[in-house]
C-alpha cells in the first residue's frame, strides 16, 4: 500500500472535493503512479482527522473522474494514464465548478462548423430518393462497391494519394478506419507507437485491443524522426500511428524533409506507418502524405465526416498494393460493410463537386475562426495553424491544465486539458481549444474572450491542485 497523505493546505470548499483535487494533482505531478494502491478509507480518515464518510465521498469523486479504480482483494488503486478519461470530460462532469453556468461554446470537441445556409446534401438525398436504390439496400462486398471505391480514390487523390480503387476500403469514418488498421496490423501485446500527445480515441482503442502504446517525442514540426528511430532500435514496434498534417491536439504540420525521414525509418525497420489525415482537407497544397515515401509500409486513412457532415459516416482506408484481403476479416467482423446507401451519397457529392465546395467553405470558415483565436490568444501562448479548427494553448506557470479546464467550464467555455492526450506522463500544462463547435463567430469570440481573461488571471483558491 502506498503511504499517501494529501496536502490540503489552503484548500477551501467541501473537504471531499479538496481531497479528490489533491489526488488529481499528485497523479499529474507524478507523485502517484499507475497501479499505486491508496490507503484504506479508515486509515486515510484517521490520518486527516475526517470521517470515513468523507473519504468514501472523496474516493467516489476521484473514481467518477476516472482517476482511481477498485477491485475485490486489491483495494483502491490509481488507474493507468490510458484509462484516465477524466481529463477529457472532467470540466463538464464536475457540478461544483459550474453552478447554472450557461454554455457559450463547447470547445472540447473537434467538430467542423455547420454550414446552415447550404442545402446541397438535401438536394443529393432528394435526387437519390427518385431513383432505384435497391442495390444500396443489399449486402455488398466488405471493401465496398466498385463505384464507391473509385469515388474514394478520386477523393484521396486531392491529398496526393495516388491509389487504384482496388487498394482502397470504404469505412464508416476515420475512427472505424483506425480500428480496422489496428485490428489487421497488430496483435494483443504488440507495441504501437504514437506521438507523445495523441488523439484520445487511439489510446482507448489500443487499450481495447490490449496493445502496448508508447509515445514518441515531438517538437514544433510534430514527431521527431530521431526519437522514432530510437524507439525502433530499442524495441520491436509493429506500427506507428501519427497525424503529420494538422496534428491533433497540437496542430503541427510535418515538413516534407521530415516526412521523408519518418517514412525511410519505417521502411527500414518494417514498421507499419498509419497516417490519419482527417484534417488534411483544411490545408491548400499540403505536403505529400507519408504513404508517398513509404510504398510498402504506408497506410492512409481519411474521412468525409470532418469536411462534409459528421453524420456522413464514410471514410477511406488506402493500403499498399496487394494487401486489401488482409483487412477484410476486420471489416467483416466489425460492420460487414460500410452502409452502401451512405457511400452512394458520398459518391454523388464527390462526383458533382459538392464535397469539394463544402470542404472549401469549411476551410474559409476555419481561417476566419483562427483569426478570432489569434486575436484573443495570440500573445498568450497560442499555437495553431492558420486554417486549423483547433489549437494548443500553453498556460502560464500559475495554472495547471485540469484547473484551467474546470475554470473554463465555469465560464461557459469548456476545453480539454493535456492529460487527455498524453501517452506518457508530462509536465506540460496546456489545453486544446476547438473552434468548430461554436454555433457562430459571435459566440466563439465571446468564449475566446473568457478564455483569454482566464489565462492571464490567477487560479481561484478552490481550484488549486498544487
Amino acid at each position: 500500500m502506498t503511504i499517501w497523505s494529501p496536502d490540503l493546505t489552503g484548500r477551501t470548499g467541501p473537504r471531499y472535493i479538496a481531497i479528490a483535487d489533491a489526488l488529481a494533482g499528485d497523479i499529474q505531478a507524478g507523485r502517484l503512479g499507475a497501479g499505486d494502491q491508496l490507503p484504506t478509507h479508515r486509515a486515510l480518515a484517521d490520518a486527516l482527522g475526517v470521517t470515513v464518510g468523507t473519504i468514501t465521498r472523496a474516493y467516489a469523486e476521484a473514481a467518477r473522474r476516472g482517476l482511481i479504480g477498485g477491485e475485490v482483494g486489491r483495494g483502491t488503486y490509481v488507474r493507468g494514464q490510458a484509462d484516465r478519461t477524466n481529463a477529457l470530460f472532467v470540466a463538464s462532469r464536475r457540478p461544483e465548478s459550474r453552478p447554472n453556468t450557461p454554455l457559450i461554446a463547447d470547445m472540447r470537441h473537434n467538430f467542423a462548423p455547420r454550414l446552415t445556409q447550404d442545402d446541397s446534401i438535401n438536394r443529393a438525398l432528394a435526387a437519390l430518393a427518385g431513383e432505384n436504390i435497391e442495390p444500396f439496400l443489399a449486402y455488398q462486398t466488405h471493401e465496398g462497391m466498385a463505384e464507391h471505391r473509385a469515388a474514394g480514390s478520386e477523393w484521396v487523390a486531392l491529398s496526393g494519394v495516388a491509389a487504384e480503387p482496388d487498394r482502397l476500403l470504404v469505412t464508416c469514418g476515420g475512427q472505424h478506419g483506425t480500428a480496422i488498421a489496428f485490428n489487421s496490423l497488430l496483435e494483443p501485446g504488440d507495441t504501437l507507437l504514437t506521438e507523445a500527445l495523441t488523439y484520445p480515441g487511439v489510446r482507448t482503442l489500443a487499450r481495447m485491443l490490449r496493445l502496448r502504446i508508447q509515445g514518441i517525442a515531438m517538437d514544433s514540426e510534430g514527431l521527431i524522426p530521431e526519437a522514432f528511430e530510437a524507439a525502433c532500435r530499442q524495441g520491436s514496434p509493429r506500427a506507428l500511428y501519427c497525424m503529420p498534417t494538422m496534428q491533433n491536439p497540437t496542430g503541427t504540420v510535418m515538413s516534407v524533409e521530415r516526412r521523408r525521414a519518418v517514412a525511410e525509418i519505417a521502411e527500414r525497420y518494417g514498421v507499419a506507418l498509419i497516417e490519419d489525415d482527417v484534417y488534411g482537407y483544411l490545408i491548400d497544397n499540403a505536403p505529400p502524405p507519408l504513404m508517398s515515401y513509404a510504398p510498402t509500409q504506408g497506410y492512409y486513412l481519411t474521412s468525409l465526416s470532418k469536411c462534409i457532415a459528421p453524420g456522413l459516416r464514410i471514410g477511406y482506408l488506402v493500403v499498399p498494393p496487394n494487401q486489401t484481403d488482409r483487412f477484410l476479416p476486420a471489416m467483416q467482423a466489425s460492420v460487414w460493410m460500410a452502409a452502401p446507401l451512405m457511400a452512394e451519397i458520398a459518391r454523388r457529392l464527390i462526383a458533382d463537386g459538392t464535397a469539394h465546395r463544402l470542404a472549401d467553405a469549411r476551410r474559409q470558415e476555419a481561417r476566419a475562426r483562427q483569426n478570432l483565436a489569434r486575436h484573443a490568444l495570440g500573445s498568450l501562448g497560442w499555437r495553431a495553424n492558420p486554417v486549423a479548427l483547433h489549437g494548443w494553448l500553453r498556460l502560464s506557470e500559475s495554472w495547471r491544465a485540469e484547473d484551467f479546464a474546470i475554470a473554463a467550464a465555469a465560464k461557459g467555455a469548456p476545453v480539454t486539458p493535456v492529460g487527455a492526450f498524453a501517452v506518457n506522463r508530462t509536465k506540460e500544462q496546456a489545453v486544446r481549444i476547438c473552434l468548430g463547435a461554436a454555433s457562430d463567430r459571435t459566440c466563439l469570440a465571446r468564449a475566446l474572450g473568457e478564455l483569454a481573461n482566464l489565462a492571464v488571471a490567477a487560479p481561484e483558491p478552490y481550484l488549486s491542485v498544487v
